[in-house]
């Protein structure tokens, strides 16, 4: 009964987990994995079928003969005591001990010592090793004096326990030994007393091949088909069983880990089991993880959780515990989500592409809202609660809906002119609505939407609205940022730090100070002086390449920064950049896709879904890595600190190697290094070569660069010395001189005049020549440069002409050369162009089209391309995006770029675009076939009324 009962406890976890892979890119030439282990250094070590590999920080390493490896030995097993620091690595060849940097083989009366295959060991406190080679339980130790391997149990032992003749598994417990024999369990207290434990216990017949004690005291059992848990205390096992769809794959080594929340974790046949205290969470492919037998768990001293498989190299879980993700495969009808809202106590909800969900608090699948309205509500931008618990919801169509919860009712509040960016409800209640052409208002439920005068505020297009503590509104848009305080309406003065193409966001510090997003990459902080802005530009590697979506200040005072390539966040001393190697769902967030929950949790809208941070001050928290030099060689010879090496002529030279540990990034760890007092280089390699060092003394000095933290670590250092070469030694520079001077003695007189006067003329004609060459080159520099600009540019606009733009196409559709997830292609066609020619000027057309130019330049990425394909028609090229994503981004652009105004000659006009968009993945095509694509595409954006972009349906040819 208490196994069915278990058996009917089972959940699916509907969480989606962001994982970082490790394969032969990163290092592993064999990617099936056998063991993992962390040493107390904190080295993450990998046992594979082609040998033992060591994590660096970025990729691993395979160890060689120089340390003490032949190439391609099969690694069965790993194990390390803490306290003595011992590593021991168990392959098929033989055993070796080391110190995680160099391994000696361990050979029992001169014969190598092989280990079971999936065999785990013990490595006690006193030295010793536990081990069990055919089938028996044995004992090694010595070392220093030679090593000594004895079986654990006499034969009188082995006659009154039978079972102890076929060892399957050990463990060590404080006091006592647990072993799997032939079927049973087997334990030995410290006086040396063996107990078979079996079905009186609790304990079924199974291949037992995992043992696992764990910090509530607990012992866990696994086997092929069954597991079963011993409490603290207790005297009989109780049943855990997994369904058996999920286990009877016979393993050698069945895992059991323990994770920071003291919950066991253990494989399934289809991916994890995890025991949450009353029932095992089930997690498989569904939810991120890899698609095949994982054979090796690891959580690392950071709570990180390693997986190998078998086959697919490995894994790591990025933000384990700390963030979950919620996507398509969790219910989400539509992606991207652009705004979250919490409903009430049980409810969040949230808003995207087609329409929205709803999450109820402890459910791990979302199901569809209850806004129902004809038509039906798509692309909702922007969800506002009012206090009467109504939720009012701003669609891209223009129309504003409000939400009854008592009547259940969706009645439609407000139809604009434009369509509405953002909502937010003041604290008199009243509601006001961003739109990309100005400011609206509804004073209560009954009432008709109000524009706010564009004479008193804007026009153009406002993002984003915050409300301070006294009530006062601040609102971001093109035109600058506007304020609305006492019934009076601002404009901020910038003075000569002004942003041309205005503002996107807005969030107010504790401090009163503003953090501002522009429309253009960047973030700004603002202190306010009456009605002047002293606008200051945040410098920082990450957010000076970011375009910000979101800026939102949570209940601790921290400042969020969402954009294209993840999450800031300023907690007021430190900046921290949050990816997908951090448990992000995706790194692309979306505008209003901030939200923090009534438990200081966070949520993040992005492109695919939404990532809910439980715990932001552990995804924060500052774990600094330390650089460790883990070898120097010159040659096959190692080098200890402060030896004297030659560098130079046939001298090899100085080789260093050193590895990250700490806090994994996700990405590839940047480095730089210098010999003291010299500049620093920075480089992404594991390895410095050093070779052609006059002589002298040197410390070489190594730091590990933290992106995420702006941080960098202490140096690593490693001294070493250079001797002068024997020509440069003391009594050879002593003949040499008296030589030298005795010469000069002698022909000082009637040759020196001679010299000086030769090496004048020769100096002149040689800076004469100089000179010539240098002009010379630069001449002929500039004039291939202008040769090829001209050649590949458009005159009128500078970007790329149309050969250029079309020979850029042919090449990313070169097999093997086009970055996934696939590649747009955009042909864009300025509205009713013509009529600006015809009417003002071919002059005032040209003006138009450089403008389009210039502003179409502003929102493109650093991959993307952009050229003047003929006439006003301008292609553009988004590589490496997915499909729903780039559809996003070209009406993002169409509409930015279509509200720009321009003038001529005192005439104000505008220019709409229309956009045709063709995308493909992996598929050949040909440049032909794909511009008659976006042509067609383009034609239906022309056809349809203008000023839309058209996406070729998708399957269409």
């Amino acid at each position: 009964m208490a196994a069915l009962l278990s058996l009917f406890s089972l959940s699916a976890s509907a969480q989606q987990y962001s994982l970082t892979t490790y394969d032969r890119k990163s290092g592993l030439e064999s990617q099936a994995i056998n063991v993992l282990l962390q040493d107390r250094r904190g080295f993450v070590w990998a046992g594979t079928e082609m040998g033992l590999y060591r994590f660096d920080g970025g990729s691993f390493e395979r160890m060689g003969a120089a340390q003490g490896f032949a190439r391609g030995e099969y690694v069965t097993a790993m194990v390390q005591n803490p306290r003595i620091g011992q590593l021991w690595v168990a392959t098929q060849s033989g055993l070796r001990v080391g110190d995680g940097l160099h391994f000696r083989k361990v050979e029992p009366a001169g014969q190598p010592l092989v280990v079971d295959v999936g065999r785990q060991m013990v490595a006690l406190d006193d030295g010793r090793l536990l081990l069990v080679k055919n089938d028996r339980l044995m004992v090694l130790s010595g070392g220093g004096q030679g090593w000594q391997l004895r079986p654990m149990f006499d034969e009188a032992q082995l006659a009154a326990v039978p079972q102890l003749r076929r060892i399957t598994v050990i463990h060590a417990t404080p006091g006592r030994l647990w072993i799997g024999c032939d079927g049973s369990l087997c334990s030995v207290d410290d006086a040396g007393k063996v107990t078979v434990h079996g079905e009186a216990e609790g304990v079924p017949r199974d291949s037992w091949t995992g043992l696992l004690l764990d910090s509530h005291g607990s012992l866990w059992l696994r086997g092929v088909h069954h597991l079963r848990e011993l409490p603290a205390g207790a005297t009989r096992f109780l049943p855990r069983d997994l369904p058996a769809a999920d286990m009877g794959v016979v393993s050698d080594n069945e895992i059991l880990v323990e994770d920071a929340r003291g919950r066991v974790l253990t494989p399934t046949n289809r991916g994890l089991a995890r025991w949450e205290g009353t029932a095992w969470t089930l997690m498989d492919s569904a939810n991120g993880l890899p698609d095949i037998e994982i054979t090796a768990l690891l959580f690392d001293s950071h709570g990180t959780l390693w997986l190998g498989t078998y086959g697919r190299g490995i894994s790591r879980w990025n933000g384990y515990g700390l963030v979950e993700g919620w996507g398509r495969g969790q219910g989400f009808e539509s992606v991207p989500n652009w705004s979250i809202l919490r409903f009430d106590a049980q409810h969040i909800w949230f808003a995207n592409e087609l329409g929205g969900s709803v999450l109820s608090d402890g459910q791990t699948r979302l199901q569809p809202w209850p806004i129902r309205f004809d038509p039906a509500p798509r692309q909702i931008l922007s969800l506002a609660r009012a206090n009467d618990g109504a939720i009012w919801a701003g669609l891209y169509d223009r129309r504003v809906l409000r939400y009854d919860p008592a009547s259940q009712r969706t009645t439609l509040a407000a139809e604009l002119p434009a369509f509405v960016k953002f909502l937010h409800f003041d604290r008199q209640g009243r509601l006001w609505i961003a739109t990309v052409n100005g400011i609206y208002r509804i004073d209560h439920v009954d009432a008709p939407a109000v524009r706010i005068p564009a004479t008193q505020t804007t026009d153009q297009q406002c993002s984003d609205i915050t409300e301070t503590a006294d009530g006062t509104l601040w609102f971001a848009c093109n035109a600058g940022l506007l304020r609305f305080a006492g019934g009076q309406w601002t404009r901020m003065d910038t003075g000569s730090t002004s942003i041309a193409s205005g503002f996107s966001a807005v969030a107010v510090g504790t401090d009163g100070s503003l953090w501002l997003g522009a429309n253009e990459p960047g973030l700004f902080h603002a202190a306010v002086s009456g009605s002047r802005l002293s606008l200051t530009r945040i410098v920082d590697t990450w957010l000076d390449n970011t375009l910000v979506y979101f800026v939102r200040r949570d209940h601790r005072g921290w400042i969020w920064v969402g954009g294209s390539g993840g999450v800031d966040v300023y907690d007021g001393a430190r900046w921290t950049h949050l990816s997908q190697a951090d448990g992000l769902l995706w790194d692309e967030t979306s505008q209003n896709g901030f939200f923090e929950d009534r438990d200081g949790s966070i949520w993040i809208a992005t492109a695919i879904g939404a990532s809910h941070i439980l715990q932001p001050q552990a995804m924060l928290a500052y774990q600094p890595g330390k650089v460790l030099i883990t070898s120097v060689m010159q040659g096959s010879a190692p080098v200890k600190p402060g030896d004297s090496i030659r560098l130079g002529g046939r001298h090899a030279a100085l080789t260093v190697h050193y590895a990250l540990l700490g806090k994994s990034s996700g990405g590839q760890p940047r480095y730089r290094y210098r010999l003291q007092d010299s500049e620093w280089i920075e480089t992404g390699a594991n390895v410095i070569n050093l070779a052609g060092l006059p002589s002298g003394d040197y410390r070489l000095e190594i730091e590990a660069i933290d992106d995420d933290h702006r941080t960098v670590s202490p140096p690593a250092q490693f001294d070493f010395g250079v001797p002068p070469p024997w020509w440069l030694s003391w009594w050879v520079g002593l003949l040499a001189v008296s030589l030298l001077a005795l010469l000069m003695a002698l022909s000082w007189r009637w040759r020196s005049r001679r010299l000086r006067r030769h090496n004048r003329r020769l100096e002149a004609m040689v800076a004469d020549r100089t000179v010539e060459l240098t002009e010379e080159k630069r001449e002929l520099e500039r004039a291939r440069a202008e040769l090829y600009h001209q050649a590949t540019h458009d005159s009128l606009t500078g970007m790329h002409n149309r050969r250029a733009i079309l020979d850029q196409l042919a090449a990313l559709l070169e097999p093997g050369q086009r970055p996934l997830p696939g590649l747009a292609v955009g042909l864009i066609d300025a509205d009713h162009f013509k009529r600006i020619n015809d009417t003002l000027g071919h002059q005032a057309g040209d003006a138009a089209l450089l403008a389009i130019a210039r502003h179409l330049q502003l929102h493109v990425r650093g991959d993307d391309r952009l050229g003047r394909y003929g006439g006003e028609e301008i292609l553009l090229l988004l590589p490496g995006i997915d499909r729903p994503h780039a559809e996003q981004r070209m009406r993002d652009i169409q509409t930015a770029v279509s509200a720009v105004p321009h003038h001529w000659n005192g005439h104000a006009f505008a220019v709409t675009l229309s956009i045709g968009m063709v995308w493909i993945g992996a598929d050949a095509t040909s440049v032909e076939d794909l511009i008659r694509r976006a042509d067609a595409a383009l034609y239906q954006a022309k056809s349809g009324g203008r000023d839309r972009v058209v996406v070729e349906a998708a399957g269409a040819d």
